[in-house]
């Protein structure tokens, strides 16, 4: 996040410098933070983490992968989640999958 940016600021920018593809019209899900947010890093900072979790069908432009952000890029079923998926995000998607039951 940049100085002054809001989360749906810094996801349209994220989305947009990761990929290449514009994503408008978002809609916040929910933010996660918490004590069960907490990680240490490889260089063995510490920190909370904030996650803004939004949900968009509005996205136009190019496919690129910009391989100094990303080894990989795919679009996936939220019912087919892929093997390599870290448990934070899984988390993230499997709370989004419980709304949609409720």
């Amino acid at each position: 996040m940049d100085l002054g940016e809001s989360f749906e600021e810094v996801a349209v920018r994220e989305v947009f410098e990761e990929t290449g593809l514009i994503v408008e019209n978002l809609t916040l899900l929910h933010v996660f933070s918490g004590a069960e947010h907490y990680f240490k890093v490889a260089n063995g900072d510490e920190l909370y983490s904030v996650t803004a979790v939004y949900y968009t069908r509005d996205v136009s432009g190019e496919l690129k992968i910009d391989y100094n952000e990303l080894e990989t890029m795919e679009y996936f079923s939220i019912n087919h989640l892929p093997a390599a998926l870290t448990d934070e995000y899984r988390g993230f998607l499997d709370w989004f999958k419980n709304c949609q039951t409720e």
